[in-house]
């Protein structure tokens, strides 16, 4: 598959070298205006129904170690479930937190959102190594205009810091299969990556099977080069092998408490099985129908990533796509003579050619394995495509390597290229920005956009419109009656599931947190949770929406009781 090709002259490798400058330096100023934009734009975002526990979660999991693991209450005060997941990364959040930077909950969307756009920088690298020159700088803009990727970085608890450590193993693994024979610190590397992937989510585990197949190339490349060294090779190729194995679960042990608590194998396993197959079952729309989370169609992923995927993402992926399968195709109809005439030299040049295409076969790996698991499992899924968000940069690379087939057309029509690409990364940054801070709930055009999506597909999952409404109405309440708060608070009722109890993170004002909305003064609907239905005499008097459609609804019950006539007067004529 790997072709090989003539010696570069002194003048193109100074051209390879400016082009290489010129993408690093456009990856830079990608990368630093997202990074400006996120940090300034960090404090709209929502506390999310899972942050809550995650963020109990660090703090418990960093007693665990500051108290000499005789602090048990990350195992006994916090969802059981959680105790399956590793908690680096929210130790790594508690402890920022406890310097005093900013606000508590600013400083973990600041932190989760830097660690996402870090995963994401990695693609630069990766796509150089496995791809060529522009295809990681394809893969980053493509993740960074993907709605349902970008807004998600802010707030997604879990897989993100997934997202992260896939990416860090991907790259680790490439700098490890550079060459037959790895190096010793590209070898410590890629163990301590694939263990940081392990111990942020167990299906990290499958870095390891990439590295086995990857060394499995190293080892073809070694027998089909010559004979007198292949033994040595083949033999120091294994005790690298073995050593980034073990250097991986020694670090995944380290960083996971639960593994350190009982045989940490019988510990993975446990966890590993919980969640190729997780119990927590409910029906959910996709694609116009309802489907069940723990009795999905095989075409689930698959469906999401289409209706999800900004549409220059799907061209590009498309054509990365069908030109992987027609280089397949080429490999294969070239091989087949020397495989069935057993032609020694044309075997020999056969394998070379696979083995030496080891990085390009890695990145397919870590987009096939993962789905044909998932597929095959039969795996509960939910809550669009946050369970699978690792395999979208590794679908922009496919894309990246898609975008380089049509390069030399793009070369030869550069003006057109240019307005074409400008308006639709224009048109994209308006789409985020009209749809901020709901970002994530992005869709295309093949399902008709948002407005088209909405009611088709789980949407704002996490109930990110419930703080943009919240604070509508506390800027209305503190406008129209600034003297409210001071003398009786109003009580509200927000409808996050199951954490209606602990919404105050969320207050801007000194709300009375209520949950039962039969006694709430206001109350806050949110798509996934109607909680104002069946309460007669809750008015609608606000909804917050993105392109005509609601995701938010504000209620006022009547008569306000305590609150007095102004405010009833008020919000009847807003209401009107």
């Amino acid at each position: 598959m790997a072709t090989g090709g003539e010696e570069a002259s002194p003048a193109s490798e100074r051209g390879k070298r400016r082009g290489a400058d010129a993408e690093l330096l456009l990856a830079a100023a990608v990368l630093g205006c997202v990074l400006v934009v996120g940090l300034l734009t960090v404090g709209n975002y929502s506390v999310t129904v899972d942050e809550f526990n995650a963020d109990e979660y660090g703090r418990k999991s960093l007693a665990w170690y500051s108290s000499g693991f005789t602090d048990r209450s990350s195992f006994e005060t916090v969802e059981d479930t959680l105790w399956y997941y590793g908690p680096w990364f929210h130790i790594l959040i508690a402890w920022i937190q406890s310097l005093g930077l900013a606000d508590h909950w600013t400083v973990r969307h600041a932190t989760t959102f830097v660690t996402g756009l870090a995963g994401i920088a990695l693609l630069l690298p990766i796509g150089r190594l496995a791809l060529g020159r522009w295809a990681g700088l394809t893969a980053v803009t493509l993740c960074l205009t993907c709605g349902c990727l970008y807004g998600s970085l802010f707030f997604t608890p879990i897989d993100v810091p997934f997202l992260l450590a896939m990416s860090l193993a991907m790259l680790a693994m490439l700098a490890m299969v550079a060459r037959p024979v790895p190096a010793w610190p590209a070898t410590m590397g890629a163990g301590l990556a694939t263990g940081l992937a392990i111990a942020t989510r167990s299906s990290g585990v499958i870095t390891q099977v990439y590295l086995l197949a990857a060394m499995g190339l190293c080892c073809l490349e070694v027998l089909a080069g010559p004979r007198a060294a292949a033994r040595g090779d083949l033999l120091q190729i294994g005790a690298r092998l073995g050593a980034a194995l073990a250097i991986g679960w020694v670090t995944a042990i380290l960083l996971w408490p639960w593994l350190q608590i009982g045989n940490p194998i019988s510990q993975f396993v446990a966890g590993f099985l919980l969640f190729a197959n997780h119990p927590n079952s409910f029906d959910m729309p996709f694609w116009g129908t309802r489907v069940v989370t723990t009795d999905l169609p095989w075409f689930y992923v698959p469906g999401q990533f289409l209706a999800r995927l900004p549409e220059g993402f799907l061209l590009l992926l498309a054509t990365g796509i069908a030109s992987g399968f027609l280089a397949a195709w080429r490999f294969a109809r070239a091989s087949a003579p020397a495989l069935m005439q057993h032609r020694a030299t044309e075997l020999q040049d056969v394998a070379l050619s696979l083995a030496r295409s080891r990085g390009y076969l890695l990145v397919w790996a870590a987009v096939v394995l993962p789905l044909s698991f998932i597929i095959v499992r039969h795996s509960t899924l939910y809550d669009s495509i946050r369970h699978v968000m690792f395999i979208i940069p590794m679908l922009a690379l496919i894309a990246g390597a898609g975008f380089l087939r049509l390069l030399p057309v793009v070369c030869r029509f550069p003006a057109t290229a240019a307005a074409l690409g400008g308006g639709y990364l224009g048109f994209a940054i308006w789409l985020l920005a009209v749809l901020h801070p709901l970002e994530y709930i992005a869709t295309n055009v093949v399902v008709g956009g948002v407005a088209g999506a909405y009611g088709r597909f789980d949407l704002d999952y996490w109930a990110v419109a419930a703080r943009v409404a919240l604070r509508r109405l506390e800027s209305r309440l503190g406008y129209e009656h600034p003297d409210l708060f001071s003398k009786s608070p109003p009580s509200i009722m927000v409808c996050m599931s199951y954490r209606e109890w602990g919404v105050e993170p969320l207050f801007g004002r000194p709300w009375r947190n209520e949950t039962d909305p039969h006694n709430a003064d206001f109350i806050i609907a949110t798509e996934r949770w109607h909680c104002a239905d069946g309460v007669d005499d809750a008015v609608l008097i606000d909804k917050v929406e993105r392109f005509g459609r609601p995701f938010a609804w504000v209620y006022s019950r009547t008569p306000l009781g305590q609150l007095g006539s102004p405010v009833t007067s008020w919000l009847h004529q807003w209401d009107r």
